[in-house]
């Protein structure tokens, strides 16, 4: 009986160990951004094309600006570079850029901060490899998604997004778009 008590405490003792610290963590007063703070991001993912002969998960990079006129609202910037190769012979490749305008609503949960965003955008696409013409263009664009920001400290985060772009114009002009960066701002 006195084994069984102990073993017990010992439990009990573990758990309150362990949750105390969680508790208290979660408990953190958020050290999000606050109204006409500005906010910086830089962001490495891969992109995913859904339309016409191309296919593969290419790699993108990502930088945005950020300016949040009230600490659940913000306005972002978004500069962005990707590859797509098409399933022709010789690989041929659409190189795109992009310059995005979006609004974001983010929902305050302690250090962590969900978010929805949707926006318009330029798109400037380059063909190369024996692409037609065609594939050489600037188009609008409209994108959506979400994610959550991570606070971890004073003035600098984690960024986890996963946002749809829907574009005008030749293919690929249908592609998800995955990024995590780290985030700071001022």
């Amino acid at each position: 009986m006195k084994k069984m008590l102990i073993s017990k405490a010992r439990v009990l003792s573990t758990v309150l160990v362990t949750l105390v610290p969680i508790v208290s963590l979660a408990a953190t007063p958020s050290t999000a951004p606050k109204t006409d703070d500005m906010a910086v991001s830089g962001n490495l993912g891969f992109a995913v094309p859904f339309d016409g002969p191309f296919s593969s998960l290419e790699p993108a990079i990502t930088g945005t600006f950020e300016y949040y006129t009230t600490p659940r609202i913000s306005w972002r910037g978004a500069l962005g570079f990707t590859s797509f190769t098409a399933d022709f012979p010789g690989d041929p490749t659409v190189d795109s850029m992009f310059l995005n305008a979006n609004f974001v609503y983010n929902w305050e949960r302690g250090n962590i901060h969900p978010f929805a965003t949707a926006g318009i955008g330029v798109y400037n696409k380059n063909g190369s490899n024996g692409l037609p013409p065609e594939f050489d263009e600037t188009v609008f664009g409209i994108n959506g998604g979400g994610g959550i920001d991570w606070f971890l400290g004073p003035r600098w985060g984690l960024k986890f997004e996963g946002a749809m772009h829907a574009l005008t114009g030749e293919d690929p002009n249908t592609f998800f778009l995955g990024t995590a960066g780290v985030m700071f701002w001022f």
